[in-house]
């Protein structure tokens, strides 16, 4: 896979994904995760730029009890922190 198109398919769908409410959150992550190691290093970085300003939000909103989450519900954002290890 090109560069261009393996950044325009993991950056977008990662984009969707965060965000959303449903069991879909935890198959994606979970690919993600196993397909991490095979990402160039441009893809992995805009990914773990956009983690880390969803995960700002997400702390923010819930400080604010807000009933939008950027990062989904608990379950949602446990996933993601799953992610999240990966680029720490």
């Amino acid at each position: 896979m090109k560069p261009a198109d393996e950044l325009t398919l993991w950056l977008g769908a990662t984009r969707y994904y965060m965000g959303r409410m449903t069991y879909a959150v935890s198959s994606f992550c979970e690919l993600l995760i196993e397909q991490w190691p095979a990402l160039n290093e441009d893809t992995r970085y805009l990914i773990q730029r956009d983690l880390e300003r969803e995960f700002a939000k997400d702390d923010e909103m819930r400080q604010q009890k807000s009933q939008f989450l950027p990062l989904g519900q608990d379950c949602d954002r446990a996933e993601w922190e799953r992610v999240r290890r990966l680029c720490q």
